[in-house]
């Protein structure tokens, strides 16, 4: 028997049994804290606006949470104060990063981190995310990585962890939609969600190792194209873990 449930999800598995898709909570959070955490190593002063963003993010988690259970008005005051939080977070790195190469070194990360996390808390009633959103957000993180290659800013080794962490948050931003879509967010998928956790960090660890044993050879640290090299190695790896 197939309906719907109070809160315009689909229901399944007969009468008085909700299957609420949305993406699971565990994969989602990692996600967000795996970019923040790979804008933070980047994005220069900037960056440290992403707290902002993720305080936001919160917000509107905690809102699309009380849509669940009834309370439309809480609710909708939570989403919408929350995006505009998050949505200010962007300006507002703008604002610290104090001059055009911190701002272009900054702006894509927070960019980032708001598409991938709006991406994972689902506007709409009846959304159950978006993959689209979550890859160009994870995407916006990898062009801040390269940006602050270009402008030599931080180690070779630190721009690989940047890398590294951007891709394991798309991974686990893709495996909170899909778990969400399979199983629901009610059912218990802490077991699953840490094992894939566990495995994105230990490909991101791995990387990361790489990038600096390469980073030791010589004292002119890594080139762009070898960086760019990294990088792709990096995404392989992931797209492989997520296979």
């Amino acid at each position: 028997m197939t309906g719907a449930s109070a809160d315009g999800e689909s229901a399944t598995g007969g009468p008085g049994v909700a299957v609420r898709r949305r993406p699971t909570r565990p994969s989602a959070a990692l996600a967000a804290l795996a970019a923040a955490f790979g804008t933070v190593l980047v994005g220069g002063p900037g960056a440290s606006a992403v707290g902002i963003v993720l305080s936001g993010l919160a917000a509107m988690a905690v809102g699309d949470e009380l849509r669940a259970r009834g309370r439309r008005v809480s609710s909708l005051l939570a989403l919408g104060v929350g995006g505009v939080v998050a949505v200010l977070g962007v300006p507002a790195g703008a604002v610290l990063a104090g001059d055009v190469p911190g701002v272009l070194q900054a702006l894509p990360g927070l960019l980032g981190v708001l598409l991938l996390g709006i991406g994972l808390v689902p506007v709409r009633r009846a959304g159950s995310g978006s993959r689209r959103l979550v890859k160009l957000g994870a995407g916006l993180v990898l062009v801040g990585v390269l940006v602050a290659g270009i402008f030599r800013a931080v180690p070779a080794g630190t721009l690989v962890a940047g890398a590294a962490v951007a891709v394991v948050g798309w991974d686990l931003g893709e495996h909170a939609i899909n778990v969400g879509e399979q199983l629901g967010r009610a059912a218990s998928t802490w077991r699953t969600e840490g094992v894939h956790a566990c495995g994105a960090g230990l490909v991101a660890g791995s990387a990361v190792l790489t990038g600096n044993l390469v980073d030791g050879v010589g004292s002119t640290g890594l080139s762009l194209p070898a960086l760019a090299l990294l990088v792709v190695a990096v995404i392989l790896l992931s797209v492989a873990l997520h296979e």
